[in-house]
């Protein structure tokens, strides 16, 4: 008889192996994790040298709900022969490559709920059990965890055109770019566009002809990471943005996109210095423009070479750009991944056609009985800015065990902690 777990994550980014770390000291709960990479690997594509997290690494994988866990970044240090070295560095922000090799190192340890090369093709319904299917085995679960992660934002315009001249920046051809003398359009002005344009201005694909980059943006904005901004990214406020009417919610997030979605203020101005340097005194970058207010309305493929027609904003005029190389920093949009195909028709989906998700993480189904679809990163219009984010993972995975055990097994009320009063006031003042 197969074995049926209570638990079966599929998709292993940070998200869902933050949920494994915090379920490996519930030997009462199975659980199993499934990824269709040979291991651990987040973002490769986007992975440069000068790339940071935009978070402290304290809100890593287990600390913010469980400090004393062997899975911290702290032990990760330790067992590594890296805390002092890194403590010398004074840095509260750590690289990507850093975040990388830490939850590499985590996966490691906990291989025992952990299998790659396993590619889902499927789920289905079986009495109150869900059948997980991959190319080679079945699972059988009493839950499910999506940890898939978003599917990249291609424009309408670009889509009928991708391949290796046009792209979007997290693919295997912006990995392995050839830019040398190459016309380059970057779409896109957030952290990911920037540091494309960054690195190509250094010739890490080779020296480009010229290399333009467009924004929709008023500018190159950076985030927005004051100590009362951050408070958005507090269990406090996502208690109280739960209460909020969903017709509120929308512009809230709409209003507070900078405090996720800008670029990294000290990238910014270390790269601010250098194109300054290079156009006053080095010379040496090849020719580029950045320009905002500016969004790609379409796109086709003439005499060899790519044209963008871009409306400008500010002047309200059509522009034309001709280039070898189009890459598309354009971002993610959720969506439910095609493997829960069959579930479509059983699940709730509000009037924008997203899944309607439950305070405790799970999408709302219309079956009876037992069975849940827990879901990682699809939440932002009902649990706030920060669902999407590094901020709360652990706190989001302290939810969930809680929710699988039926108590308390973390603490994840918030104690009235944060300066900010979100709540109707009840008391006169």
């Amino acid at each position: 008889m197969s074995k049926v777990y209570d638990i079966l994550g599929i998709g292993l980014g940070p998200f869902n192996l933050s949920l494994a770390a915090l379920l490996d000291k519930h030997k009462n709960l199975n659980s199993r994790f499934l990824d269709n990479k040979p291991s651990f690997s987040w973002h490769s594509e986007l992975m440069h040298s000068d790339s940071t997290m935009q978070t402290s690494y304290l809100k890593d994988l287990v600390t913010p709900v469980d400090p004393t866990s062997p899975y911290s970044f702290m032990n990760y240090l330790v067992k590594n022969d890296l805390f002092y070295g890194f403590m010398n560095t004074g840095r509260q922000n750590i690289s990507r490559v850093e975040f990388e090799g830490y939850c590499s190192w985590v996966s490691k340890q906990l291989e025992q709920s952990i299998q790659f090369n396993s590619l889902v093709e499927s789920v289905y319904r079986q009495g109150d059990l869900f059948i997980v299917k991959t190319g080679k085995e079945e699972f059988l679960s009493k839950n499910i965890c999506i940890g898939s992660g978003p599917v990249k934002n291609i424009p309408p315009c670009a889509r009928q055109w991708l391949g290796d001249r046009v792209f979007h920046a997290k693919s295997m051809e912006m990995k392995n770019a050839n830019l040398e003398g190459k016309r380059v359009l970057i779409i896109g002005g957030g952290q990911t566009g920037v540091e494309i344009l960054r690195n190509g201005l250094k010739e890490k694909w080779g020296r480009a002809e010229s290399i333009t980059l467009i924004s929709g943006r008023d500018s190159l904005q950076p985030l927005d990471e004051g100590a009362f901004t951050n408070e958005f990214f507090s269990p406090g406020y996502v208690e109280s943005f739960l209460r909020t009417s969903p017709h509120i919610k929308e512009g809230i997030v709409q209003k507070q996109l900078l405090t996720s979605d800008g670029n990294t203020p000290s990238y910014l101005s270390e790269f601010y210095n250098e194109l300054y340097l290079d156009k006053n005194y080095h010379h040496s970058f090849c020719s580029y423009q950045i320009a905002p207010m500016r969004w790609l309305d379409h796109l086709e493929h003439q005499e060899g070479l790519y044209k963008a027609t871009v409306l400008n904003e500010m002047f309200e005029t059509s522009e034309q750009y001709k280039a070898d190389i189009v890459i598309l920093a354009t971002g993610f949009r959720n969506s439910l991944p095609n493997y829960l195909r069959e579930l479509y028709s059983e699940i709730q989906f509000d009037h924008n056609e997203r899944p309607v998700i439950n305070d405790n993480y799970s999408i709302s189904t219309k079956w009876d009985g037992e069975g849940k679809i827990y879901a990682m990163n699809l939440s932002r219009h009902h649990h706030g800015i920060a669902d999407p984010q590094i901020s709360l993972m652990a706190w989001r995975s302290a939810n969930i065990v809680n929710d699988l055990s039926g108590k308390d097994s973390y603490q994840v009320l918030s104690r009235d902690s944060n300066l900010l009063k979100f709540t109707p006031n009840t008391r006169e003042i």
